[in-house]
């Protein structure tokens, strides 16, 4: 595409500025945790987000209704603490669901970005639905703990758990696969709280047993406070990076220094500033003004600058970049 044509796209923007700028056509790119790259068409990205989506909303119903039926029959605290993470983890999938739809729409006239920022937003209100249901788990269990109350048919919880177990365990690998390949926060996020839920059934199933075998019905609302310790603190990280996505943080000073060790390759480069970052969602942002010598043509420039967005691409694919030149004296 011609500077004149690519200027004519994006009329809000100057055309110097438009020199190296290329639009991704994927809603989605490197994350701030190093993932592996991928050559997945981003047709095929987004059937993979799609499926892993309805995947977990799927295995969120099927565990709700479970374990409405085994607490019903025990009465167990960590059963209930344990069916009211899955009410949230329905609501949280359905969320994520109508995110990830959203996330994936391209470009259009007023979202000349793309729609990538719901992911944050669906990331911080994950952090909050897990935050709500943990700490309502611990209320419920040091009121508990001071009220004693033997549990009733423990082995109907202890198969719902095996269940759970296993079938949340199926569903962390799938998300894990998919999360790898797309570099999803939404998928990345959900990941994270299935992974806790597997750990949170997995104390589930011990309390129980301890209750029907050794009669401590103590452990029951001990182990539902264990884990939803164990679940907050692992949730913070999500809350942290969808909110400073949302505040237009820069990149990680890491991540940074690999832009700084890419343009060191460049000798036409004299210099670098106003070198601006930034994530949403998933997506990069790069923009930065580069010191050429003013001697260089104009041709020449613009090879330049298209080497270093393709040598920045490299290492975070799908960014979107703006590379503005600046003549100096040599």
């Amino acid at each position: 595409m011609s500077l004149g044509s690519l200027a004519a796209t994006r009329p809000n923007i100057p055309p110097i500025i438009l020199l190296a700028q290329r639009n991704s056509a994927s809603a989605y790119g490197a994350m701030h945790v190093h993932l592996q790259p991928t050559s997945h068409t981003p047709q095929e990205r987004t059937s993979l987000m799609h499926y892993a989506t309805y995947a977990a909303v799927a295995v969120a119903l099927v565990l709700l209704s479970a374990k409405i039926a085994a607490w019903w029959s025990t009465e167990s605290l960590s059963m209930l603490s344990s069916l009211t993470d899955s009410l949230f983890d329905a609501v949280t999938s359905i969320v994520n669901l109508i995110a990830v739809r959203y996330a994936l729409k391209p470009a259009d006239d007023d979202h000349r970005f793309g729609h990538t920022s719901i992911e944050d937003i669906a990331g911080l209100a994950q952090f909050a639905f897990i935050s709500a249901s943990m700490l309502l788990v611990i209320l419920q269990s040091v009121e508990r703990l001071f009220n004693p109350h033997p549990l009733q048919q423990e082995m109907i919880g202890i198969w719902v758990s095996l269940g759970a177990i296993a079938l949340t365990s199926v569903l962390v690998v799938y998300q894990g696969f998919v999360a790898r390949r797309t570099r999803s926060l939404i998928i990345a996020a959900d990941r994270l709280h299935y992974a806790g839920d597997v750990l949170f059934n997995t104390g589930v199933l011990l309390a129980l047993y301890v209750s029907m075998t050794y009669g401590i019905v103590w452990a029951d609302p001990a182990m539902a406070i264990a884990i939803a310790l164990v679940i907050l603190w692992s949730a913070r990280s999500i809350g942290v990076r969808s909110f400073n996505n949302l505040m237009n943080r820069e990149m990680p000073d890491t991540e940074k220094e690999k832009i700084t060790a890419v343009l060191k390759d460049f000798p036409e480069i004299i210099g670098v500033h106003q070198l601006k970052t930034r994530y949403s969602g998933a997506k990069p942002f790069i923009q930065m003004h580069v010191d050429m010598p003013d001697s260089l043509a104009f041709v020449g420039a613009h090879e330049i600058t298209d080497r270093l967005e393709e040598a920045l691409l490299a290492i975070f694919p799908d960014a979107e970049i703006i590379i503005h030149p600046d003549p100096v004296p040599a």
